[in-house]
């Protein structure tokens, strides 16, 4: 092999270096922001997607790699790529994209040829994401309506309440205690 075959891009190498969309998210991540949690897992990498279930839109993106040094900068580039599109536009990226994205050369690949079809992971992840969204959008829109209806459960419940309960509900602590000990005397 030369040296040009094994040689990266600076971009790529930079990429490994600093990786910063490392990590996952889990349904409480989602949940407390009411987006719905996409994971999608193909050979050595997984995604993790938050997405606005409103606009379809992807909020914020993680990821983890088993492999190599090439698995790693294919999530995170992907990553970056992803957040702010629609999932639609997201599942449309090809692998080639996200290679382009890590050269510093048009002309010139960013990884040694022996290596470029590793990004063929980038198709088969994304399928994976296309395949989860819809069931992940409708456990994100199902626990919204729940999370409503328990907010107004709790701000239309006073109202429910009969003319003794709201009664002592407006009763002082204090008035509270000495109705209490008044009930304990009798």
């Amino acid at each position: 092999m030369s040296v040009v075959e094994d040689s990266y891009s600076i971009k790529f190498e930079e990429t490994v270096a600093h990786p910063k969309n490392r990590g996952v998210y889990n349904q409480e991540d989602a949940s407390v922001k009411s987006m719905a949690l996409v994971q999608a897992k193909y050979k050595d990498i997984k995604l993790y997607l938050l997405v606005d279930p409103a606009e379809d839109r992807i909020y914020s993106a993680k990821f983890f790699a088993y492999g190599g040094k090439v698995s790693l900068a294919i999530g995170e580039t992907l990553c970056n790529m992803v957040k702010g599109l629609t999932v639609s536009e997201a599942v449309s990226l090809l692998g080639s994209d996200v290679e382009g994205q890590l050269r510093d050369n048009p002309q010139a690949t960013s990884v040694p040829e022996s290596k470029m079809s590793a990004f063929d992971a980038v198709e088969r992840l994304l399928q994976g994401v296309e395949k989860e969204y819809l069931e992940a959008k409708a456990v994100a829109l199902a626990s919204a309506t729940l999370k409503e209806k328990g907010s107004a459960n709790k701000t239309s419940s006073f109202a429910a309440l009969s003319m003794a309960e709201q009664a002592w509900l407006s009763l002082s602590e204090e008035d509270q205690i000495i109705q209490l000990d008044l009930v304990l005397d009798e």
